[in-house]
């Protein structure tokens, strides 16, 4: 990869300093209910986002259950959701912090019909109301994030999540290598209780510089045990 061609607009560069900078629960419902209506028509056009696309491509290359429920973690506007669906997954729900976002991602279609059969909103930095064992795959981009989600989340996902459960939640690169989730993944998988461990390296941004380890995501794939 090589750096951009065509820069993002300052109007983008703002907003991700300003995703960046929000810190805590408060701040993120702030940041995105300003956000929800032009997150897709600005700035994914705007900044080559093709981060949810590398996320769903991961997930699905080793999971053929499509009748099965999917969680979309921090759905935002739907982006994961679509992908998802245009793909033949049937039973697609979403959780996120912002309700202005999860408005946008209720009124995603395809094909004459919902994409997400229910949508939650729920701060994912303490308990949920997520059912225990419910989803055969749980996937996600832009969640695992500055100022948002840390590694110990993981725990309620995998509470969620059915014994043999596909995930693919991708992490910004900067915040998996501040945070550790290779060494917090790596004793989950130690202590039994994820297992097939895999990360790859995706771009988030369609021309990511290499240099910069923001515009990158490790993809941790796993199943859950």
């Amino acid at each position: 990869m090589t750096e951009q061609t065509e820069p993002r607009s300052r109007a983008t560069e703002l907003a991700l300093e300003k995703a960046y900078a929000a810190k805590g629960p408060k701040a993120n419902r702030e940041l995105y209910a300003s956000w929800a209506k032009t997150y897709e028509s600005g700035f994914i056009v705007d900044s080559g986002y093709v981060y949810h696309q590398e996320v769903v491509k991961v997930f699905c290359d080793g999971f053929a259950q499509k009748g099965q429920p999917v969680l979309d973690v921090g759905c935002g506007t739907g982006v994961i959701g679509g992908e998802l669906a245009k793909l033949g997954m049937s039973v697609i729900d979403g959780i996120d912090i912002s309700p202005e976002m999860l408005a946008e991602a209720a009124a995603k279609n395809h094909n004459g019909r919902p994409v997400y059969r229910q949508l939650m909103e729920a701060d994912l930095t303490i308990p949920t109301d997520l059912a225990d064992s419910a989803y055969a795959g749980v996937v996600s981009s832009g969640a695992f994030t500055h100022g948002i989600l840390g590694p110990e989340t993981i725990l309620e996902l995998l509470r969620a999540a059915k014994p043999g459960a596909r995930f693919a939640l991708g992490i910004n690169s900067a915040h998996f290598e501040e945070f550790g989730f290779g060494n917090w993944l790596g004793q989950q998988q130690s202590d039994g209780h994820i297992e097939e461990l895999k990360f790859r390296l995706r771009p988030i941004y369609g021309e990511a510089d290499e240099a910069d380890p923001n515009q990158w995501s490790r993809i941790a794939v796993f199943a859950a045990t």
